[in-house]
């Protein structure tokens, strides 16, 4: 978090800083980025820089909570969903504004490259909450019938996680050299996955598996 002085600036006196931090980060990653060019692109003091943030993984962590904030604000909210049916397609709505908005912000894209690197322990935190989110996904979806519940829900959250992370650093390491249609294609499958992982699977029929043996 920034000190508490950088949060009482004006909001169009916090944007030139936290724009030259996040492409001095996305260009360089945590550890190869500079203060000292932030410091000159933005226009302030290196004073002043330090009046605002205790550090240079202090100032990371807010230019990444920022880019987060940004993407999910484009992307918008999980449609409403009522059944099963409907549930996969607001995940697969969801999946598309995703895919759009990363192509619309490649600066930001280019940041995640970075953040799934875990540079000052930013991704542990971003997980964290992401688990949390999908854990509360995963309930209403239960509810509805669209998501197994013979696995407890937070082992569930946690094979699912692992999954959704592994497809979202994927997309981030490929998303400048992969065609846009090409990518657009693999959200459905990237949809596809999620549902063999969770939606509801038949239960063999003792009787019917004696039968056949």
């Amino acid at each position: 978090m920034p000190l508490p002085r950088f949060l009482k600036l004006d909001p169009a006196d916090r944007a030139p800083i936290l724009d030259a931090a996040t492409r001095e980060f996305a260009e360089h990653g945590f550890e190869g980025a500079s203060q000292n060019r932030i410091i000159e692109a933005s226009g302030i003091s290196k004073g002043a820089m330090y009046y605002y943030f205790a550090d240079k993984a202090d100032l990371y962590g807010t230019v990444v909570d920022r880019a987060v904030a940004q993407m999910l604000e484009a992307i918008g909210p999980l449609d409403p969903f009522d059944d099963a049916p409907s549930f996969w397609a607001a995940c697969e709505a969801y999946v598309e504004r995703a895919t759009m908005v990363a192509f619309g912000m490649p600066e930001l894209a280019r940041l995640a490259k970075h953040v799934y690197r875990n540079e000052a322990g930013v991704l542990d935190a971003l997980a964290a909450r992401a688990a949390a989110y999908v854990e509360q996904v995963l309930a209403r979806g239960q509810r509805v019938g669209a998501v197994r519940t013979d696995v407890p829900l937070p082992l569930l959250t946690q094979a699912s996680m692992g999954l959704l992370m592994a497809l979202d650093r994927w997309f981030a390491d490929n998303l400048s050299t992969t065609p846009p249609d090409e990518l657009a294609a693999l959200g459905p499958k990237s949809i596809e996955l999620c549902r063999d992982l969770l939606s509801p699977k038949p239960r063999p029929n003792p009787k019917q598996k004696g039968k056949e043996s």
